[in-house]
C-alpha cells in the first residue's frame, strides 16, 4: 500500500497544492494548525481508515433498506502532507485532473466539485434523457481509484487516506444515473437513484474526506477541531445521506380477450344487412396500499369497448407503485359472459421489469341480442391536488380505454 501511495503522489509533481480543511459532505475551510498547538496526534497519512455511510435517516430506514441501495466510492485525490501543518493537502488523481480545489472554497464551491466529478464517473444525459446508465463511463475509471457494491449496513475498510465522491444506487437498476431540476433557481444537477416498491430515492453525490475530525459544537467538521483523528468507522467515521424521496408510480394494464363477436341483422325497406353493436366491458378497479388491504388509495370503474373479436387492453397510468390491485368484471352486456371472480395484481414502477402490472379477462358469446355502450372516468394523480377526474368517451385518443387492439378476422 505504501509503494501504492508514493506512485500516486509523483503523479502530479509541479502541481501547486494549498492546505486545505478536511471536508464531510460540504464544509468550510479553516486554517491549517501547526504541529505542537494541541495535544492530539499528527496526523498519519499511511494509515489506512475505514467509513460507515447511511443511505438515509431513521425516518426512511424502513422502507430504503428494500431498495437494493449499495455504495460505490471513486477516490477523487489522494492525501499529501503539509510539512510543519498537522493537516493534509489532496493531489487530484487522474481523470479528475480537470477539478481545481481552490484555497477560499466554501459550502457551494464543494456542491459544485461533487457535482463535477460526478459528471466525470456518471456521464451527462443522453438527448431526452433525464435517466441513463452510466456503466461506460464509470467503468473507464481506473479500478484502483473505486470501491463498488458495498453493503451500506456494514463499513467500508482499506481507504488509502484521500477525497472521496460517494455514489449510492441501487443496485438492480441499469439506468441509475439521473438529472433532476431546481424549481427556484432552475439548475439541473446529476444524481443516482434507488427505488423501493413504493419511492424512488435521488441522491445527489456527495464528497468525503478521509481521516476526519468529529464535529464542533455547531456540527461543522474541519482541522482546527480538536481531538484525534478519526480513521475508523467503530471511532465514528460515519455519514448519513439526505435523498429526496417521492412517491413512484406504475400503470396498471387490463387485458380483454373476446372469443367471439355478435352481430345483429336488420331489415330496411326488404333490405337486411350486418350491424355491429358497440360490446362494452366495465370493470371495477381497487387499489390497495398493500395486500391487507386495510387502506383503499384508488377506485374506479373502466370501460373497453369492441366492434369486432380479438384483445384490447385499457391501462390507468399514475397508481402507487406496491399497491395491491383487485379488478373485477363487473358488466359485459347481455350477450357475453362475464368473468368471475377478481385478479390481482401489485403495481410495479414504470419502467420496472415487471411493468405494467396486468391483469386479463376472457369471454365468450352467449347467442342473445347485442347491444351497450359506456363512458369512461379517468383519474390523474398529481403531488398538489392529488387525484382528479375527467370523464371521456371511449374509442377516442383520449379515452383510458383506447386499446391497444389484436383483432381477429372480422
Amino acid at each position: 500500500m505504501k509503494d501504492e501511495r508514493n506512485v500516486r503522489r509523483s503523479r502530479a509533481a509541479g502541481r501547486k497544492w494549498q492546505p486545505v480543511a478536511i471536508l464531510l459532505a460540504a464544509v468550510l475551510m479553516v486554517l491549517s494548525v501547526p504541529f505542537g498547538s494541541r495535544s492530539a496526534r499528527a496526523v498519519d497519512l499511511d494509515q489506512n481508515c475505514s467509513l460507515k455511510i447511511n443511505p438515509g435517516n431513521s425516518i426512511v430506514a424502513d422502507d430504503i433498506a428494500t431498495a437494493n441501495v449499495v455504495i460505490d466510492l471513486y477516490r477523487v485525490a489522494d492525501a499529501v502532507p503539509v510539512t510543519g501543518f498537522d493537516t493534509y493537502d489532496w493531489q487530484v488523481n487522474e481523470p479528475f485532473s480537470s477539478i481545481t480545489i481552490d484555497k477560499k472554497i466554501d459550502g457551494e464551491g464543494w456542491k459544485k466539485l461533487a457535482q463535477q466529478a460526478a459528471d466525470i464517473v456518471l456521464g451527462t444525459a443522453p438527448a431526452g434523457k433525464t435517466e441513463w446508465d452510466p456503466s461506460a463511463t464509470a467503468g473507464a475509471i481506473d479500478s484502483t481509484l473505486k470501491v463498488l457494491d458495498k453493503d451500506p449496513t456494514q463499513p467500508i475498510t482499506d481507504l488509502p487516506a484521500g477525497l472521496y465522491l460517494i455514489i449510492a444506487r441501487g443496485s438492480n437498476i441499469t439506468e441509475y444515473a439521473g438529472t433532476v431540476t431546481d424549481e427556484t433557481t432552475g439548475t439541473t444537477g446529476t444524481v443516482t437513484i434507488a427505488k423501493s416498491r413504493g419511492f424512488k430515492y435521488s441522491f445527489s453525490p456527495e464528497l468525503i474526506s478521509m481521516p476526519t475530525k468529529a464535529a464542533d459544537e455547531t456540527g461543522v467538521i474541519n482541522t482546527a477541531n480538536p481531538g484525534p483523528w478519526i480513521y475508523f468507522a467503530e471511532d465514528g467515521a460515519e455519514v448519513t445521506l439526505k435523498p429526496s424521496q417521492e412517491v413512484n408510480l406504475g400503470p396498471l394494464k387490463i387485458v380483454k380477450n373476446l372469443e367471439d363477436y355478435a352481430q345483429r341483422e336488420k331489415t330496411t325497406d326488404g333490405q337486411s344487412r350486418k350491424i355491429k353493436d358497440p360490446a362494452t366491458f366495465i370493470f371495477k378497479v381497487v387499489v390497495y396500499e398493500d395486500e391487507t388491504k386495510a387502506k383503499v388509495i384508488f377506485q374506479d370503474y373502466v370501460s373497453i369497448v369492441f366492434d369486432a373479436y380479438g384483445s384490447q387492453s385499457a391501462t390507468i397510468n399514475g397508481l402507487p407503485a406496491g399497491g395491491y390491485a383487485e379488478v373485477t368484471e363487473e358488466y359485459s352486456g347481455r350477450v357475453y359472459t362475464i368473468e368471475p371472480g377478481a385478479k390481482n395484481a401489485v403495481i410495479v414502477a414504470e419502467g420496472e421489469e415487471d411493468a405494467p402490472a396486468t391483469v386479463e379477462f376472457t369471454n365468450s358469446y352467449t347467442n342473445k341480442e347485442p347491444g351497450g355502450g359506456s363512458v369512461t372516468n379517468r383519474f390523474s394523480y398529481g403531488e398538489k391536488d392529488g387525484w382528479t377526474l375527467n370523464k371521456v368517451k371511449d374509442d377516442t385518443d383520449d379515452a383510458i380505454a383506447n386499446p391497444d387492439k389484436t383483432w381477429g378476422d372480422q
